[in-house]
């Protein structure tokens, strides 16, 4: 792909889980999870059993059911914020396994936190086979999280760059979602970030008054109480299937793609 190439195809699904979706109430108030997760299980589908798998970075292995035909390994970076047990430790761009060891890497929402994006693009193609799949999700639009570890956001095109200086095909590429997914999300957040903003047990550290954030949070306690519930269990599924209705989603939540090591030439 060239580097002024400016239509990338997308599938137009654009993480459609249809009308009443397999995982039921739980992917309406959280569609955007709900389609990584989905994507996951359709790529895991394709892979014949007993692969090799790495799920880089891997938090707390949420995905390790999916990938239960295959032979699944997990690492997560040394000190991670999850304590949970891995095959190995290491940062991305420098994985301790042999070259071409690998039939697919899983990299879910971990691009954002890395510095190098280019550097762990290119090692994780030394440990995939030629042929193999980098099975990934990026986000476009969030809020901070893991700071200080939160450098980047990225778009479809960004992604195809990204694949053509590394060695890697993007073979498909999906948004996840559109304005009224990524509105639904941010919605629910305001009474938690409300309450969160007055919480007398944070107030020394922020240094502010206990017995303001205590008054403060008397007061929006009614609210939070009334507000949250109609967010998170009306408005949020509404949304889902309110999406239907932007066909652009310029405002998506992130996308999903799958990267292929071609078949021949080094990495």
């Amino acid at each position: 792909m060239s580097a002024d190439t400016k239509d990338v195809p997308l599938n137009p699904r654009a993480g459609w889980l249809g009308w009443w979706p397999a995982d039921g109430l739980g992917a309406l108030c959280d569609p955007e999870n709900a389609r990584i997760r989905q994507f996951l299980r359709e790529e895991a589908a394709g892979l014949a059993a007993g692969t090799r798998v790495l799920d880089a970075s891997a938090g707390s292995r949420p995905y390790r059911p999916v990938f239960q035909r295959q032979r699944y390994e997990s690492c997560d970076v040394p000190d991670g914020f999850y304590r949970c047990p891995h095959d190995f430790e290491c940062y991305l761009d420098a994985i301790p396994r042999a070259d071409m060891y690998y039939d697919a890497v899983v990299l879910t929402q971990v691009l954002e936190h890395v510095a190098n994006p280019e550097e762990v693009l290119r090692e994780l193609l030394r440990v995939t086979r030629p042929g193999g799949l980098l099975i990934l999700s990026v986000p476009m639009n969030s809020p901070l999280h893991g700071e200080p570890w939160h450098f980047f956001h990225f778009t479809h095109y960004g992604l195809a760059q990204l694949a053509q200086r590394t060695g890697w095909d993007m073979a498909r590429c999906e948004k996840v979602g559109g304005a009224y997914w990524l509105l639904g999300k941010r919605l629910t957040d305001l009474p938690r970030k409300a309450m969160k903003s007055v919480d007398p047990f944070r107030a020394h550290k922020r240094g502010q008054s206990v017995l303001a954030c205590l008054g403060w949070s008397l007061l929006f306690l009614p609210f939070w109480l009334a507000f949250n519930p109609l967010l998170a269990w009306v408005i949020r599924p509404l949304f889902y299937w309110l999406d239907r209705l932007d066909f652009e989603k310029s405002f998506t939540t992130g996308y999903t793609a799958v990267f292929r090591r071609p078949d021949t030439g080094s990495a």
